[in-house]
């Protein structure tokens, strides 16, 4: 468990001390004063004397009278109804900084030693690489895992392989022309089957296109199925009328003859030589890809074709594997991975859509059933038990096809996914546009007689990430990928080491770490509630709330202890030596640093509690702000005296330390200089 605070031994004597002499249960909360003048810490005492009906000064009065005794205490102030505590910095000083020393890591603690926790992140579909959007999913999730294992956990971090969505079906058929013609990749896997992906789905939904604009005799002739080709949209533009008078489906395909145009084009001017690839061996093979889309949707959800099943994860693990080498390049790891397909496949789907049915708790629409969530939440309890007071709504699990939708497939693998590792507690980083598929899930769960899984479960959303001057379309491969952010962030750090004394090995080595902390530290320090607009210039700033930063103030730190070994100063690190010296601290940079380090395990498990690692990285700031603040105005190996210098030597110890506590929790890369 965590040691206790002074500040808290405090309070827990300010709160005896009025239950003793007023014969009430009222507990006093400190919290840190603005500046020291009015103390370190302060009690409010309004309430408390409201309620005993008693002068709040007189109050305060009577307390600081027993207080006093406190050895922990130098000066106790009553001003303005607050009750001012003036800590004794050497007793202060001299236990934080021997916990500091002692302990092999800062910070870490048992706090969750009973906990099993599982944290999925991450689970892009496998049909395009990452994302900067889902990457800030994988950041997040990789920091709370790091966090709960520093914190005493057992974490499994999975990673859900979506492959079974109707996206992978074109992508199969491409793929494989490609490949049996001979065709190579010309880039990294996942970046070269994502235009794979983005050329078929075109194709396919502009084959659609036409076929509707046949069925309603607006095209007389086809032309090729995939393309829509100049003349064709310079009539169909010049028609527009006899589009308009079909009504509500004549502006749905308005829409859609601007929008796959204007795709097609993009694509065309992107990847030229592959979509000409794809468009000839289309037309060679005279392929309904519509038709061979839907067989494999059907096939691969029923797991009945072999050799189907076996290119699908052929094409699937290729992505795969791109993904997890662009998660490697900013050290994330996943534990499992688990596919969806294997779900569909067990016979569970049927199951669960059989006990809700069983239960009452699905509608009928067609062939299509939802689930009917407001219903579950009211009946259940489930909405006042987690205080939701809006009308839920329900969620699609078959569709008008009588297709079982992801949603409900995501309901099985969550009966199963806590048992697998016998976990306590589940957290999911997902995005914020699947609040309403996540809480489907749970209140399935209560539906099926499964509270107890279904409040394990947490969804951790977040907003994206957008880079400063570019859109996001993934239709027209209009996104930013984490592996181009690397490249980007990499080349910037590069111009600027171009004229530094390093060789070139240490320039990329350098670089390499830098700009994969940079990207992270962006993303992680802010709330997941906001929006992250990443700037490259602006991430990489040393002089900023940046990676770098951090990594500057690692590097300037150990600087301090090689020079005084570089000059037969004694660097002691033996805790031992903090009962030796006379710990005057009269500079307030002094104290305002050892009372930020004492903050560090209370923060963590604050972060942990909320589900917030930026709290972390922002703590991280403000400490190295005042570690500057310090340098700049505390001489270390010039002190004026050598208990002085013994002191701030044993500081610029202890922020090491920290440091390395925060960045192996943030995933920050050390560096020793830069």
């Amino acid at each position: 468990m965590l040691s206790a605070r002074i500040y808290d031994e405090i309070g827990n004597d300010v709160t005896n001390i009025i239950n003793k002499f007023y014969d009430i249960k009222e507990r006093i909360f400190w919290k840190k004063t603005p500046n020291s003048s009015l103390g370190d810490i302060s009690f409010p005492l309004f309430s408390t004397a409201k309620k005993l009906g008693i002068d709040v000064n007189e109050l305060g009065e009577k307390i600081k009278e027993k207080l006093i005794e406190n050895k922990l205490i130098d000066k106790i102030e009553v001003r303005g109804g607050f009750l001012n505590i003036f800590i004794k910095r050497s007793v202060f000083t001299r236990k934080i900084l021997g916990e500091i020393l002692k302990e092999d890591q800062y910070g870490r603690s048992d706090y969750y030693k009973n906990e099993r926790i599982i944290i999925e992140h991450t689970s892009s579909n496998p049909t395009s690489p990452l994302h900067i959007g889902n990457f800030r999913g994988s950041v997040i999730g990789d920091v709370l895992a790091r966090l709960f294992r520093f914190l005493g956990a057992r974490v499994n971090v999975r990673y859900y392989v979506n492959d079974l969505g109707k996206q992978i079906a074109p992508l199969v058929v491409g793929y494989f022309l490609l490949k049996d013609s001979g065709i190579q990749p010309n880039c990294k896997i996942d970046h070269w089957v994502g235009e794979i992906y983005a050329a078929m789905n075109t194709f396919l939904e502009i084959q659609q296109l036409k076929e509707d604009l046949l069925k309603y005799q607006i095209l007389e002739e086809q032309g090729n199925f995939y393309e829509l080709t100049i003349d064709e949209y310079s009539f169909l533009t010049e028609n527009s009328n006899k589009l308009k008078a079909l009504g509500a489906v004549g502006g749905r395909l308005i829409k859609n003859i601007n929008k796959y145009y204007k795709v097609q084009n993009s694509l065309r001017a992107k990847i030229p030589e592959l979509y000409d690839q794809l468009l000839k061996l289309l037309e060679k093979h005279n392929i309904d890809l519509r038709q061979q889309a839907s067989n494999i949707v059907i096939h691969y959800q029923k797991g009945d074709d072999s050799k189907l099943k076996s290119k699908v994860r052929e094409v699937t693990n290729l992505v795969l594997s791109g993904h997890v080498e662009t998660l490697k390049t900013f050290s994330i790891f996943h534990d499992n991975f688990d596919w969806e397909s294997e779900i569909a496949w067990s016979g569970e789907v049927e199951k669960v859509l059989k006990e809700l049915e069983k239960g009452g708790w699905l509608r009928k629409d067609g062939k299509a059933r939802l689930l009917m969530n407001n219903k579950i939440g009211e009946e259940l309890s489930f909405k006042k038990k987690h205080g939701i007071k809006y009308e839920i709504p329900d969620t699609i699990l078959v569709n008008s096809e009588g297709t079982a939708l992801y949603p409900c497939r995501d309901i099985a693998y969550h009966l199963h996914k806590l048992e697998k590792f016998d976990a306590n507690r589940c957290y999911n980083i997902i995005g914020k546009q699947q609040q309403l598929p996540q809480l489907a899930v749970r209140l399935a769960l209560y539906a099926l007689g499964k509270p107890e899984i279904a409040d394990k479960i947490t969804h951790i959303d977040y907003e994206y990430v957008t880079l400063v001057g570019r859109k996001m379309s993934g239709r027209e491969l209009e996104y930013v990928t984490p592996d181009e952010l690397f490249d980007l962030t990499k080349k910037e750090i590069k111009s600027i080491l171009q004229d530094r004394g390093y060789s070139k090995e240490e320039k990329e080595k350098i670089s390499i770490k830098v700009a994969a902390s940079s990207i992270r530290y962006s993303i992680v320090k802010i709330d997941p509630q906001k929006k992250v607009v990443f700037d490259v210039k602006k991430a990489i700033d040393p002089n900023e709330n940046t990676g770098p930063f951090l990594q500057y103030s690692y590097a300037r730190a150990v600087n301090i202890l090689k020079k005084g070994e570089e000059r037969g100063i004694k660097i002691n690190y033996d805790y031992s030596i903090i009962k030796k010296i006379q710990l005057n601290i009269e500079k307030e940079e002094e104290w305002s640093l050892i009372q930020s380090l004492e903050d560090l395990p209370t923060t963590l498990v604050n972060a942990a509690e909320q589900k917030r690692p930026d709290l972390v990285a922002n703590f991280a700031f403000n400490l190295a702000s005042l570690f500057h603040k310090f340098y700049d105005t505390c001489p270390v190996l010039t002190a004026e005296n050598e208990d002085t210098k013994s002191l701030r030597l044993l500081l610029v110890i202890a922020f090491v330390k920290t440091l390395q506590t925060i960045f192996e929790v943030l995933g920050i890369e050390k560096l020793e200089k830069m």
